[in-house]
């Protein structure tokens, strides 16, 4: 088994398999949709904790996962979040 190291690097997180040629680009951005008025806004996702709660800075409405979801990120988002990309499971499992 290999050992993991994490390589921040601005909005892009690396994690690299060291011993073994595998690696996964994780994207931090991501642009949230309100689902009530449609305002969109581009923010940069945590890479340790869940998004629970988001409140469009336009109609003021909170934003909270969709069911099965693990945060707003992955509700609203263009990007799912951080432990999503690279592994498909997050912070709630």
């Amino acid at each position: 088994m290999g050992h993991w190291t994490t390589c921040y690097t601005g909005a892009i997180v690396v994690v690299r398999n060291n011993g073994c040629d595998a690696m996964s680009t994780v994207v931090r951005e991501s642009t949230l949709t309100c689902p009530v008025c449609g305002h969109m806004k581009c923010e940069t996702m945590p890479t340790d904790a869940c998004v629970w709660f988001y409140a469009c800075e336009r109609c003021k409405s909170v934003l909270t996962p969709n069911p099965g979801d693990c945060c707003v990120f992955c509700s609203y988002g263009t990007n799912r979040f951080p432990p999503m990309q690279q592994s498909g499971s997050c912070c709630a499992d």
